[in-house]
């Protein structure tokens, strides 16, 4: 699944860089959780570009902080996701500070294009407003 070895495997959990989940039964496998998955991923990522395994290890721990700080932002801010079409897609993040407005932002998953529109909190925006803002600030 990452294209990591065992024996790599092993070898950074010898080195406290990873951990697996503690098997009571049988020690002949290991089984890790999500998380680590993720890590061990970034990390033959940083490896693949030419990095040491000390620095792609601590590479990839700064990596984790910054996604974990964005998904706890996203959290508290995402207030609605709207499917707009087959390739766009609405994201609402609430009321802006100081403003009647809310925030959205348009991506169009084909072209990785994203737009920002502000409508008034009191009134959603239907799909056809959301794609004509996003088609008017394309062009």
């Amino acid at each position: 699944m990452t294209n990591v070895s065992t024996r790599q495997l092993r070898y950074w959990e010898e080195k406290n860089f990873i951990q697996s989940i503690k098997n009571q039964t049988d020690n002949s496998y290991r089984r890790y959780q999500l998380r680590t998955v993720i890590k061990v991923t970034i990390i033959k990522e940083y490896l693949d570009e030419g990095y040491k395994l000390s620095k792609a290890v601590e590479k990839a721990e700064e990596k984790i902080k910054k996604i974990n700080r964005f998904r706890q932002l996203l959290a508290q801010t995402l207030k609605d996701i709207e499917l707009i079409d087959d390739s766009k897609t609405a994201f609402s993040l609430g009321p802006c500070k100081g403003s009647a407005d809310s925030l959205y932002i348009i991506h169009d998953e084909q072209t990785n294009q994203l737009v920002y529109q502000q409508y008034p909190h009191d009134s959603k925006p239907d799909n056809i407003k959301l794609k004509s803002a996003f088609d008017m600030q394309k062009r």
